[in-house]
């Protein structure tokens, strides 16, 4: 019973944190707008990171590790799913579809914040690959 009590209140924590940079997110978004000290810094650094990180065959390498990790966490627990890592799993395959739907988006791109998004959802695709492998 502790374990199990343990597991949601680390569970809530998490979702507490993502949500709380979630935020943070929206609020860089929108002080972009009106103070030009915040819009340059996230500007340059979308660039930076951009011209990096994200590049074309960068976003391909991410995508095939992304689905490489899926494919691995599904032959992995093909017999033992429980109802924790059913919905691990399904938070995995959303946060992997805006992963890479945010990729290939035209908005997406225009944001100020679009490399902190996309940081963001490759951290909570690996929180969520943690809690799956984790959980017993």
């Amino acid at each position: 019973m502790k374990a199990f009590s343990k597991n949601r209140r680390m569970n809530n924590i998490v979702y507490g944190l993502e949500l709380i940079i979630f935020i943070a997110l929206c609020i860089l978004e929108y002080l972009s707008g009106y103070k030009a000290g915040v819009m340059k810094h996230l500007y340059f650094k979308k660039m930076e990171y951009l011209s990096k990180i994200y590049t074309q065959n960068g976003m391909l390498i991410h995508s095939i590790i992304l689905l490489c990790l899926f494919i691995g966490l599904m032959i992995i627990y093909k017999n033992r799913w429980n109802d924790d890592r059913k919905k691990s799993m399904i938070r995995f395959f959303i946060y992997g579809i805006v992963l890479i739907s945010g990729f290939y988006l035209p908005y997406m791109k225009e944001l100020n914040t679009y490399v902190y998004t996309l940081m963001f959802l490759e951290i909570a695709i690996g929180i969520e690959s943690i809690k799956m492998i984790l959980n017993k």
